[in-house]
């Protein structure tokens, strides 16, 4: 048996789920039009970002594992504790990554 609180939820459930739907059939009767006309799909900004997210992802990856890295030789070889060393190290080199994809990106 259904109880009275659940309608409001079920009432959400219901139009968010038609609300969506239209919006996807929407989207997607504009996506063939596009093709009918003979234009891409995807346009040249969302490639562009595609570029540059890919980038960041790389550079965010590698400066992230040299900071494993050298946190672990840190920890190795030094009395500092392994949380203080690993955490210290990873934000620091996240924060490198992240302003060398800034300064790459203001190049361009």
């Amino acid at each position: 048996m259904i109880e009275f609180w659940q309608i409001p939820f079920m009432v959400a459930f219901a139009i968010t789920g038609i609300v969506t739907y239209f919006y996807l059939k929407n989207q997607h009767r504009e996506k063939l039009e596009l093709i009918k006309k003979g234009e891409s799909i995807i346009p040249q900004d969302a490639l562009q970002q595609m570029k540059f997210s890919n980038l960041a992802k790389g550079i965010i990856s590698i400066s992230l594992a040299l900071g494993v890295f050298i946190a672990h030789i840190l920890e190795t070889y030094t009395d500092l504790e392994p949380v203080i060393s690993y955490i210290s190290m990873v934000l620091l080199f996240f924060g490198i990554g992240s302003l060398t994809f800034y300064a790459i990106i203001k190049n361009k």
